[in-house]
């Protein structure tokens, strides 16, 4: 009887205003129905960001109201800044572009304010899958084993661009531990570096521990790789291997690499172009949450061996905030120390 009389009062005020019709059509089809969003992966396929994308839009879209299809483009270039330049100045606003962007974009906007042209503050922050720990990884053939070894020999570490993460890591190794590595610049990404470790046209890299374990498994496996140093959060897996902040002392040190160490809290995040309406970035944080917490989600970097450790959107977003805002000098410190 309810149900008769509403429809009722709806017909007659409908005739009038259209306004039952309008509610049920927004009822009945979600803003996102009968979209396509894009999703801007940062490398080239095949490495662990492009795994990590595909994996999370394969499920994520089943938690947008509207079921959207999502695409995922990748778009190397200029260590993760060209993809982040393109979803803050071109990419629509309206919710129907996002990305993973490289964990290193807000240290190159504080290295390169010049040449990033977003602000990694204006973001819209939708949350992080996984922190990362990246490790410093050489051929067991050079003979380097330690940090020590380093220090007297020089070894070819590749990288993307210059205030890459690749290569910001080895440039501070340098100028705060006293190693001789070569940073050989100009890689697409980290799927090509892999590459030219493989054909000896370089003998080591820096790389994601979650990355090392799913793009080049077996060079762990057969012990083909000696890991020298650790930047971000210890891993069990590498009691052995010394983590970069702890062998630094002096308070300027510490502060540029905590500052590189920004990289590894953003880990594998999911943002979208600034001026997105709240009420869409509300539904695809919603949406990511649900997805971290999904069995099959779960289930599926379980199986690809890849790590999960969540970080809602608001939360990032905060951090970034505060890290943005105190890093002038330590900044210009790692300008300095590390020649850029």
């Amino acid at each position: 009887m309810i149900g008769a009389a509403r429809a009722a009062i709806c017909l007659g005020i409908g005739l009038s205003f259209g306004v039952c019709a309008a509610a049920h059509s927004q009822q009945a089809a979600p803003w996102y129905a009968g979209k396509q969003i894009t999703f801007i992966a940062p490398t080239t396929a095949g490495g662990g960001y492009d795994l990590y994308s595909r994996l999370f839009v394969e499920i994520f879209r089943k938690y947008i109201p509207g079921n959207p299809l999502i695409i995922v483009q990748n778009m190397p270039g200029a260590g993760g800044m060209r993809s982040a330049s393109y979803l803050f100045n071109i990419a629509p606003k309206d919710g129907t572009a996002i990305g993973m962007p490289l964990a290193t974009v807000p240290i190159s906007e504080a290295l390169e304010p010049n040449d990033a042209r977003y602000h990694s503050t204006q973001f819209g922050w939708i949350g992080t899958i996984t922190s990362e720990t990246d490790v410093l990884g050489v051929w067991k053939s050079t003979g380097v084993a330690n940090l020590d070894d380093a220090r007297k020999k020089e070894v070819s570490i590749g990288a993307t661009s210059k205030t890459g993460a690749l290569a910001l890591n080895v440039y501070l190794a340098n100028a705060l531990l006293g190693t001789k590595f070569k940073v050989v610049l100009g890689y697409p990404s980290g799927n090509e570096v892999n590459m030219a470790m493989d054909t000896g046209e370089i003998q080591g890299r820096t790389n994601q521990w979650t990355s090392w374990n799913n793009q080049r498994p077996q060079w762990i496996k057969d012990g083909r790789v000696n890991f020298l140093l650790q930047i971000g959060p210890p891993e069990a897996e590498l009691p052995q291997v010394p983590v970069f902040l702890d062998l630094v002392s002096k308070p300027r040190d510490r502060a540029m690499v905590r500052l590189l160490q920004t990289n590894q809290l953003l880990g594998r995040s999911i943002y979208a172009p600034p001026g997105i309406p709240s009420e869409r970035l509300a539904t695809l944080r919603a949406a990511f949450d649900k997805t971290v917490h999904d069995p099959a989600f779960i289930e599926h970097l379980k199986i690809a061996g890849l790590y999960l450790k969540p970080l809602a959107g608001d939360a990032i977003e905060q951090e970034i905030i505060d890290a943005m805002e105190n890093v002038g000098q330590a900044a210009k410190d790692i300008t300095t120390a590390a020649n850029l």
